[in-house]
């Protein structure tokens, strides 16, 4: 009797050890599940070698927004968290010639406004509409706004910044979000379900330039670790 009730106690240990395994969409910068989409130009992605995190997506926007989406639908009764790893090498900046004669950069600008929509890292998460545009929040890696800003662009687009200027460059971040508790607090919904996920590197607002890295990405029945 003991035997057999701790087999099924470990059956049952691994089952839920299976459970929590995150479902990775993106891993070692393998886009061969992800299409490819542009808005304005074309951003540059590169598979590139990083010392911490291996094989990583490098991705480098003159004047560009394009990126990549997988879609697939995503149950977020069981997988709510969304765990990503990423760095920035240069937030988005344009240059102008000054008084003196000089072109210098400018890395103020109003990006919670559309004519400055410019991130040099964003991952979104989204429901596809039948009719009209698709409803999409956005996590970005602010330049000007401090983590946990939140905006909201149009009634289709809402953004969080879970990185800003205060984080290192060049430096590794890991996020963990539970997309459906922010899906409520952003759009005023509790949803069951997502229909894509997507990045992108974007500098084309400002007719500028930025630079950004993407690691991997998975969904997860539950993360110890503490959204930003």
């Amino acid at each position: 009797m003991n035997k057999i009730a701790v087999l099924g106690g470990s059956l049952l240990c691994a089952l839920c050890a299976e459970a929590q395994q995150p479902l990775a969409i993106l891993k070692e910068a393998d886009l061969s599940r992800w299409s490819a989409f542009a808005q304005n130009g074309n951003t540059q992605y590169d598979r590139v070698m990083d010392l911490e995190q291996g094989v990583v997506l490098r991705a480098e926007s003159h004047g560009s927004a394009s990126g990549y989406r997988i879609s697939q639908s995503v149950n977020l009764e069981k997988t709510p968290t969304l765990i990503w790893q990423w760095t920035v090498e240069n937030f988005p900046f344009f240059k102008r010639v000054h008084e003196d004669g000089i072109e210098k950069p400018v890395t103020e600008f109003d990006e919670q406004h559309k004519h400055g929509n410019d991130f040099a890292v964003r991952v979104s998460v989204g429901r596809s509409a039948l009719f009209g545009e698709n409803k999409t929040l956005h996590y970005v890696w602010s330049s000007q706004s401090a983590a946990g800003a939140q905006w909201k662009l149009d009634e289709h687009n809402y953004v969080m910044a879970v990185n800003g200027p205060e984080a290192s460059t060049l430096r590794w971040q890991t996020v963990s979000r539970n997309v459906a508790q922010d899906w409520q607090a952003a759009f005023g919904e509790r949803i069951k379900d997502l229909d894509f996920v997507t990045i992108m590197t974007d500098a084309d607002d400002i007719k500028g330039q930025a630079v950004g890295y993407y690691g991997d990405i998975a969904w997860q029945a539950n993360s110890a670790l503490t959204a930003n």
